[in-house]
């Protein structure tokens, strides 16, 4: 229950803002194994589970300690919900006008020069865009081959023989239909 409370939550508002490296979040895991396992330099106790048992959800046998590589994805993609359901918000404006989110959607939006912020934002993005499934619209913000609009996966993966061959790639739906009809 300490480990719970005290020590995995301290880096929590920092897990909601930028991507934690690897070392990071194993330092902190070792400092939590530590206090689990009574282990210090004067005397040794051999962990008896590995780190991935002990943070599983206790319905599958685990001790319930957050993954803290799991809780900095998951924080982090709640900010791309926020983006999705915050419209007319000062922030996202902000992000739509420096990061130009719009040409066509925040997916495909790119990172050079970005800060960690969004590097960490988009780094969960890319993890949730595998759930992501668009509602086409106008077609204006979803593009045809890459995003999930149409079934259970993107064009791309579905029909990955023709995606290959195609010279149209990261264009819209409007784009790719709109230009039939005329």
């Amino acid at each position: 229950m300490l480990i719970k409370t005290c020590i995995a939550s301290i880096p929590v508002y920092l897990l909601s803002f930028i991507k934690f490296p690897k070392w990071a979040i194993k330092l902190i895991n070792t400092q939590m194994a530590t206090c689990l396992w009574d282990d210090s330099a004067d005397h040794h106790r051999y962990h008896l589970v590995n780190w991935d048992t002990v943070s599983m959800c206790k319905d599958f046998g685990g001790l319930g300690v957050p993954n803290l590589r799991d809780l900095n994805l998951s924080l982090l993609a709640s900010w791309v919900k926020r983006y999705q359901t915050d419209g007319g918000k000062l922030w996202k404006d902000l992000i739509d006008f420096k990061y130009d989110t719009g040409n066509p959607n925040l997916f495909a939006t790119r990172t050079i020069g970005a800060s960690n912020f969004f590097k960490g934002v988009m780094w969960a993005a890319q993890a949730a865009k595998l759930g992501f499934r668009w509602n086409v619209g106008n077609g204006k913000k979803v593009k045809f081959w890459e995003d999930n609009w149409l079934g259970s996966s993107s064009l791309a993966i579905q029909f990955w023989d023709l995606y290959v061959i195609v010279n149209e790639k990261n264009k819209t739906i409007h784009d790719q239909i709109g230009r039939a009809h005329v």
